[in-house]
């Protein structure tokens, strides 16, 4: 059954948030803002509106997203993510590369446009479909990060961009991971960090009737993603962690919209992505 989110407790958890954040560091005029905003919160019944949010299996909501997944010019994730990871592709020289969970192919037309012939993965067709109309020299294959329809030892560069965490178990795609990868050869992978997933921070889109619906982020520890890595033959070249500033905690925009103030200061400073740069041994 959908849950019904209401603006409300949106607002209060980014009040309990900033207030958490800044207990021994902030002032005591900041903390009174931070009360006398909840006060008004609680007692505004236009707040207490809501609407049915529904949680999505990743093939049918990225399915349901695939039209207007890159129409976001906001997208907080992807402005954080995409500078750190394409920092690490541009390392690697140009050779067999695989975009596994590829989407609608962001990172597949880097890496070609880099020199690498590519393979995109992806579960969802839909995704699939506009992946291919957006890197025509690319070949895309349909598939699930937990079964990769492909070669052993078959990649000098893997990609894996903000898909893994939607697994609630990192074991056995880690494995296909390590598997397709010649030895010597790099993966990178990145996903929202585990503390926003902690948060409640999910994958949240629209469907085409304009409902509300979210894909779940797993919010695996860092220890999870060593040990998964340790499993399977891969060891730690480097790891990041970008964090929020408060441009991007203004695009938290529902929230902002209501509490600027209490939104820079409940994520401004947070990390929101984590980005592993490992090697098959």
């Amino acid at each position: 059954m959908p849950r019904t989110v209401r603006l409300r407790e949106l607002l209060l958890g980014v009040e309990g948030l900033a207030l958490l954040r800044h207990l021994h560091d902030g002032d005591d005029a900041a903390a009174a803002a931070r009360v006398e905003e909840v006060r008004r919160i609680v007692d505004d019944p236009v707040l207490a509106a809501g609407e049915p949010t529904v949680e999505a299996a990743p093939r049918d909501g990225y399915a349901a997203w695939a039209p207007g997944y890159d129409d976001d010019p906001d997208n907080i994730v992807i402005a954080l993510e995409e500078p750190a990871l394409w920092s690490r592709i541009a390392d690697v020289a140009p050779g067999r590369a695989l975009d596994a969970g590829c989407g609608t192919g962001r990172h597949t037309r880097r890496l070609v446009d880099l020199g690498h012939d590519v393979v995109g993965v992806d579960l969802t067709p839909e995704m699939l479909d506009r992946a291919r109309g957006r890197v025509p020299e690319a070949w895309f294959l349909e598939g699930d990060l937990r079964a990769l329809p492909l070669p052993d030892a078959a990649f000098d560069l893997v990609v894996c961009g903000l898909a893994l965490a939607h697994l609630p178990g990192l074991s056995p795609a880690v494995a296909e991971l390590a598997r397709v990868l010649r030895p010597g050869g790099r993966l990178l992978v990145s996903v929202l960090h585990p503390f926003q997933a902690l948060l409640g921070w999910h994958a949240p889109f629209r469907d085409a009737g304009g409902r509300r619906a979210f894909v779940r982020e797993h919010a695996q520890a860092h220890a999870d993603y060593l040990a998964a890595f340790a499993a399977h033959g891969l060891a730690v070249r480097g790891c990041e962690e970008p964090r929020m500033d408060a441009g991007h905690a203004r695009a938290k925009r529902r929230a902002y919209a209501a509490v600027p103030e209490a939104t820079v200061a409940a994520y401004a400073g947070l990390p929101a992505v984590l980005v592993w740069d490992v090697e098959r041994a």
